[in-house]
């Protein structure tokens, strides 16, 4: 990882630290620019008897957020589609030259809500960053999504909710089945302990509540689907790979197998292969982290042994 940094994307890092200062530097001038501003309307305003106290404030909060986060997208845009271009594409072909990637592409709504993981209606639907390909015999997909619904106050102003935010991953799953299992962190156990059993049992839109015997999965998952197929696709072995996963990932992780493919998604509640431009590109340590995040999902495929054929009936 180490000599591929260095020999493949040092020296575009140092043209994109050049372009990140700038920019940073910017940003920072705008900052400053906005809040002077505020001040002497807040200062006009008050004098006037225009608006005064706790109301004003808050104009000029919303003001100065609403131009800084114009200034911000505009001076930022342009940085983001370079570094994807010349970095995450590279960090992708490091981990397999087989797979592709397409900075504005993303999991297909229809999949979305076919992996019956969140069944939440949506107002908007946003994603980027598409990885697919084959590993070995296994197609596998993934990208950002960004679910969210709106609501609206009393006085009509409206507000967006996340549904999801994060990594939403799609491969085959060579187990032959029919019906369909979804597996959902156990927010109901664990906030509520006894009394979640029940709780559990009132989500029939995803199927009937399935009991495992692993009291660990149980803890931490619930799972929904057909008696007899959810226990031979959640075998010991795999439970156990699921659990290990999570504790990996350190995040909400949902899992669901419907029509011979499994579904996964990671709640992480950011974009996951954005540029920090407060953070020099130059530190190892900051790309570090993008390898390891592309590696860990690549390797879903290996953490669930997708590629073993044991069950199917090739």
């Amino acid at each position: 990882m180490m000599d591929y940094y260095y020999g493949n994307m040092y020296e575009d890092l140092k043209a994109l630290e050049q372009n990140r200062i700038r920019i940073y530097g910017n940003l920072k001038r705008y900052a400053m620019y906005i809040c002077l501003f505020c001040f002497i309307f807040m200062w006009i305003l008050s004098s006037l008897n225009v608006m005064k106290g706790f109301e004003l404030l808050v104009l000029n909060v919303f003001l100065g957020t609403l131009v800084f986060g114009f200034l911000y997208r505009n001076e930022v845009a342009g940085f983001k589609s370079l570094f994807k271009d010349q970095i995450i594409e590279k960090i992708v072909h490091f981990v397999d030259k087989s797979l592709q990637y397409d900075k504005n592409g993303k999991i297909s709504e229809d999949e979305y809500t076919k992996s019956m993981l969140f069944t939440k209606s949506y107002d908007r639907y946003r994603g980027d960053d598409l990885v697919s390909g084959m590993l070995d015999k296994t197609s596998i997909k993934f990208s950002d999504i960004h679910t969210e619904y709106e609501t609206k106050d009393k006085d009509g102003k409206t507000h967006w909710h996340t549904i999801f935010q994060g990594l939403f991953f799609i491969a085959d799953f060579h187990k032959d089945f029919n019906g369909k299992t979804v597996v959902l962190p156990d927010f109901a156990q664990r906030v509520f302990g006894g009394i979640g059993s029940w709780m559990q049992s009132l989500g029939k839109s995803k199927g009937k509540l399935v009991k495992m015997d692993d009291p660990e999965f149980e803890k931490e998952f619930v799972v929904y689907g057909e008696q007899i197929e959810s226990h031979y696709i959640l075998s010991h072995s795999m439970m156990e790979r699921i659990l290990n996963f999570k504790k990996k990932t350190h995040k909400n992780v949902y899992i669901s197998f419907i029509d011979s493919k499994i579904y996964v998604a990671v709640d992480y509640r950011k974009e996951l292969f954005e540029p920090v431009i407060y953070k020099s590109l130059l530190e190892f340590g900051q790309i570090k982290g993008y390898f390891e995040m592309m590696e860990m999902f690549v390797g879903i495929v290996e953490e669930f042994r997708l590629n073993t054929r044991v069950w199917s009936k090739e």
